[in-house]
């Protein structure tokens, strides 16, 4: 009967080890899916983009050239599998040339 009890709790703790590992896989996987999402785009991947994650949720920070690229880095990491939510906290500051008036000569 002690013995039973013994192998109870062991196989108890190793579905915690298990249940663990799994957490972390799934954790890893997501910031590499996340990581190639902010990457494949070249208009995303020359800028300044940082991501963390925390329970399925992407925070988004750092500094991007312009609105649209803003908006398009949520909406590429917003379509990975895995994402529940996106928090755009990204900056925009336009780049010298962009922040100049065309002049007419």
């Amino acid at each position: 009967m002690y013995k039973d009890r013994v192998n109870f709790l062991r196989s108890l703790k190793y579905r915690s080890i298990m249940s663990q590992h799994i957490a972390f896989d799934h954790a890893h996987q997501l910031s590499e899916l996340v990581k190639h999402a902010i990457s494949t785009s070249s208009l995303i991947a020359n800028q300044n983009v940082q991501y963390k994650i925390e329970q399925e949720q992407v925070f988004l920070t750092g500094i991007v050239s312009s609105y649209y690229v803003k908006q398009l880095a949520q909406e590429s990491v917003s379509r990975v599998d895995g994402v529940r939510q996106v928090h755009n906290r990204l900056t925009v500051e336009p780049t010298q040339n962009e922040a100049e008036p065309l002049s007419s000569h």
